[in-house]
């Protein structure tokens, strides 16, 4: 055993030293390159939430009320939503970036979709309404519970 520890004691002695230290600058750089990475992550998934939270007040997490004309005030917040999803798209891991995009698209249709008709068909009690309105909304979920779950689904990104 001696020996060998010898041999390798020689060994270090005889080789130069510029290896080891461009290795540990490389490790170092990783490690800085790791750090700035997970501090990039963490403020997009912040502007994500951050974003949800400000612009969707009064609907999300807790409802307090829909808006006036909720088509224009959805679609007019998606400018900036759609800015903090690509940020966050790049620190999804690819195996979950289907998910990620259609969960996107469903929330974007939704806004599009939306109206204040459908809001007020869904409200009305169930004795109040038409035929054709009760057919028509047995085929349809409630709108608030749609965006609640559209919203979960996409913050379900953000707890990785």
């Amino acid at each position: 055993m001696e020996a060998y520890t010898e041999q390798i004691s020689k060994y270090f002695e005889t080789v130069p030293l510029w290896p080891f230290f461009l290795l540990g600058f490389v490790v170092l750089v990783a490690i800085a390159i790791e750090a700035v990475n997970r501090k990039r992550r963490q403020e997009a998934i912040e502007g994500f939430r951050q974003t949800i939270e400000t612009e969707l007040a009064s609907m999300y997490p807790k409802h307090i009320r829909w808006p006036e004309n909720i088509n224009q005030y959805l679609c007019s917040r998606l400018p900036e939503m759609q800015y903090n999803f690509e940020v966050l798209r790049g620190f999804i891991p690819q195996d979950r970036l289907l998910s990620y995009n259609t969960a996107w698209k469903n929330y974007c249709d939704f806004c599009r979709n939306i109206t204040d008709e459908k809001c007020a068909a869904s409200e009305q009690p169930a004795n109040e309404r038409s035929d054709a309105a009760q057919l028509s909304s047995n085929n349809a979920s409630d709108p608030k519970s749609e965006f609640h779950k559209l919203i979960s689904d996409l913050l379900a990104f953000t707890n990785m």
